[in-house]
């Protein structure tokens, strides 16, 4: 409604007002504040003595628009507009009167001009706040309105989504503190700090918001939800599966828990019904949401595990034309398109691994190498991921020199003496080094793309690793098993406890020396230890006639490793570093693979493009190594015959 704002200092006015005509303003506006109708009439008494009295033809509009007649107001108030353009408060009063009328888009425009003439005047930016259009920058008027005077916890609060949405994740976080500090029982207000920091990963800040929302309202089902995928990322899978299922008790109708639930469920799979529970709550989220975006992403995840490839396309390209910036589906997809040897496509998409959070982003300051000629040029090829993948993706180093480029390498330490004898690596920094700014830098998963790596021209040629002459000479002199076929073994990829995806893909990806037990049956064999870290203790008790030759205390390195393996004749290893190492080498390696299967060995085949000596032995159903280690046993026969 419009205000009783006006200027009681008549007298200052040019041509000054006469002494009674003052004196009756003041009474009337007395009597208008205390809700005396009156005071219409003695507004009317002081307009005969003084009909250009901008003030008192204000306050009779404002008069008329309390009383519900904005038509009278707006005659009003345009005519003491006609006295005086200059005053924001006729405006925004001629504002609330054409808003009364049903005339929004005029109303708002009055407003504008308010502002225009008093930047810093409240009610006109509350009214404009009330229906923000997208070219009022709302979260600005609000912060404005905040800062005129004491704002109250809702105002705060609003004005806290607002940096939200917007991403400003920091001042968000500081006016939520500021809302509870007001009003400490704002549940909405620990919600929204919690999500506030669950975006910049602050995960356990986020928790302990969460937790104290519900403890003022512990029905609050996105609450739990949120607090479920809090813990989730603390690494309590059991929390959140738990936090889901009371959310979805509490509204059974929302989508999120089912479609986080699901994500939680296919994360901590461990045999098929797992994969299907999870499939089916992401189908509950779709029943009900056909458009939901987690849904349709954590389903394709599951496809993309079941090796449904077509299923899994279709489902991250859905989530894409929903959101087409979309980084996990996009990354997500790129992984669809690898399995399936549409690498032509699936490179480009892979770029999105740097955008999901999950690998820490690389200085800004250094320029990326985009396929340009080197010319001299320095270049240097970084380690992203594992162990694993620096070993599988290095093979591209000594192309980029063919193209002109000095290379350097920079690598996890422990790989750090096995590359720097890599054909055409001018020097190798461990990725804890110091070392010269480059003139370009690359991750090395990135170079297939910019390399135009597809299925039928993989560089396969091997060896493309060799271990330097020290370590060599080492290993000539350590005793190992005589006569027989001497077998490298690894059964155990590294559990890595503080990460808790990959800690879940090691979980199906690994298994147990006990699972290996039917390789004990077949002669002639003399098996050797290539296993290290924690699952290395289940040497203390082998399958019954298994005896390990176990050399392992006296590799200090990769290059080590790999100096011993190739006094091995095989290795059987799970899908862990070990087998990229073996197969850089030369030397035949079998690997043992789990059901969901890493996108480089493609799909439905034995073999592997990579690497000419890999042999692969997929689980047929999620969980079952016990088949596995028979298929395996049975080759292992053949060989030795």
């Amino acid at each position: 409604m419009g205000q009783l704002a006006c200027k009681l200092e008549v007298g200052e006015r040019a041509g000054a007002a006469l002494p009674d005509v003052r004196s009756m303003l003041a009474s009337a506006v007395a009597r208008h504040k205390a809700g005396d109708a009156a005071a219409g009439d003695l507004y009317r008494a002081i307009l005969s003595a003084e009909p250009s009295h901008g003030d008192v033809l204000h306050l009779l509009g404002v008069t008329a628009l309390q009383a519900g007649t904005a038509e009278v107001a707006s005659g009003w108030l345009r005519r003491a507009l006609v006295i005086d353009r200059a005053q924001a408060y006729y405006r925004n009063s001629l504002g609330e009167a054409l808003r009364a009328l049903g005339r929004p888009n005029e109303a708002r425009e009055q407003y504008r001009l308010a502002l225009t003439l008093s930047p810093a005047y409240p009610e006109s930016l509350a009214n404009l706040l009330r229906q923000p259009q997208p070219g009022d920058n709302a979260s600005a008027l609000l912060e404005r309105f905040c800062r005129l005077r004491l704002a109250s916890a809702s105002e705060i609060l609003a004005v806290a989504d607002s940096r939200l949405l917007s991403g400003r994740l920091a001042d968000a976080n500081l006016a939520y503190r500021a809302a509870v500090a007001l009003e400490p029982a704002t549940v909405q207000a620990y919600v929204n700090l919690g999500a506030t920091a669950s975006r910049e990963k602050h995960y356990a800040q986020a928790a302990t918001a969460f937790r104290r929302a519900l403890r003022l309202s512990p029905d609050h089902p996105g609450a739990w939800n949120n607090l479920a995928s809090a813990v989730w990322e603390l690494n309590d899978g059991q929390g959140a599966v738990r936090f889901c299922r009371r959310s979805v008790a509490l509204k059974p109708d929302h989508p999120d828990p089912y479609a986080n639930l699901g994500y939680v469920q296919r994360s901590q799979a461990q045999n098929g019904d797992d994969f299907a529970e999870a499939a089916t709550l992401c189908r509950r989220a779709l029943q009900i949401n056909p458009s939901h975006v987690s849904a349709l992403n954590n389903l394709g995840i599951v496809n993309l595990d079941l090796g449904h490839l077509d299923e899994a396309e279709r489902l991250f390209r859905r989530t894409l034309d929903a959101e087409p910036k979309h980084p996990d589906a996009r990354f997500n997809l790129s992984l669809a398109l690898l399995k399936a040897g549409r690498f032509k496509e699936g490179w480009g998409f892979y770029e999105a691994r740097w955008e999901t959070g999950q690998l820490p982003m690389v200085n800004a300051q250094l320029r990326a190498w985009q396929g340009e000629p080197l010319n001299g040029a320095t270049i240097l090829l970084h380690a992203e991921q594992g162990h694993g993948d620096t070993l599988h993706f290095v093979r591209y180093a000594p192309l980029v020199a063919a193209l002109g480029g000095r290379v350097v390498l920079a690598v996890q330490p422990a790989l750090k003496r096995l590359v720097a004898g890599m054909p055409g690596v001018a020097a190798v920094h461990a990725l804890t080094d110091a070392f010269p700014a480059p003139d370009f830098h690359c991750p090395l998963m990135s170079l297939p793309r910019l390399l135009g790596t597809e299925l039928g021209t993989i560089p396969s040629g091997i060896p493309y690793l060799f271990p330097p002459a020290e370590a060599i000479g080492k290993w000539l002199g350590q005793p190992l098993p005589g006569a027989g076929l001497r077998v490298g073994l690894v059964w155990s990829g590294d559990p890595r406890p503080g990460l808790l995806r990959a800690n879940l893909t090691d979980r199906r990806r690994s298994m147990t020396l006990r699972d290996l037990a039917p390789l004990a049956g077949v002669p002639n064999l003399r098996f050797v230890n290539l296993q290290m870290g924690g699952a290395a203790a289940q040497l203390a008790d082998p399958p019954t006639g298994m005896d390990i030759h176990d050399p392992m205390g006296a590799v200090t390195d990769f290059a080590d490793t790999a100096a011993l393996v190739l006094r091995l004749d095989l290795v059987i290893t799970v899908d862990t570093s070990v087998a990229h190492l073996v197969g850089a080498l030369g030397k035949p390696v079998w690997v043992l693979s789990r059901y969901d299967g890493c996108w480089r060995w493609l799909q439905d085949r034995d073999d592997t493009p990579w690497y000419p000596t890999m042999r692969l032995f997929r689980q047929t159903m999620s969980g079952d190594w016990t088949t596995v280690g028979l298929r395996v046993a049975d080759a292992l026969h053949k060989l030795v015959a």
